[in-house]
């Protein structure tokens, strides 16, 4: 024997599907969206800590009589090149500074620009900025 619904529970199972359905993809979508985020900000970490590490070991023959580097173009499309691999780097800026904070010689360089995301969400935006900067201590001076 089976038992008859009533005509107004005959709709709640879909209805409770429907809901399900939209917060399991709603969750798998900001999963893939945070992950990825996740990824391109390590990767241009590492692209800024690369041309650190290049520009602190650049040799006299590239430096001016005062110590500093003569022309930072090649530093600069290294961490954009590195970029490039993971997303288009059009919209990134690299700046390549040589302070010397308490009279140690240091080389910075500090990576910029905006990420877009994959999925366009209503309430979160289009794209998120990210902000790197990498110190070392300058090896050439």
């Amino acid at each position: 024997m089976t038992r008859r619904k009533p005509a107004r529970e005959r709709g709640q199972a879909l209805a409770e599907t429907g809901i399900v359905i939209t917060l399991f993809v709603t969750l798998v979508m900001g999963t893939i969206e945070f992950g990825r985020a996740w990824m391109i900000a390590n990767m241009i970490t590492h692209a800024a800590r690369d041309g650190a590490r290049i520009a602190a070991v650049v040799p006299a023959t590239g430096r001016s009589s005062n110590g500093t580097i003569s022309s930072t173009s090649a530093i600069q499309t290294q961490v954009l090149n590195e970029i490039s691999n993971v997303m288009p780097s059009s919209g990134f800026t690299v700046n390549v500074t040589q302070p010397s904070p308490g009279g140690i010689p240091m080389v910075q360089v500090q990576v910029t620009g905006s990420v877009p995301y994959l999925f366009n969400l209503p309430g979160v935006g289009t794209s998120f900025s990210v902000n790197r900067t990498v110190t070392f201590r300058d090896e050439g001076r």
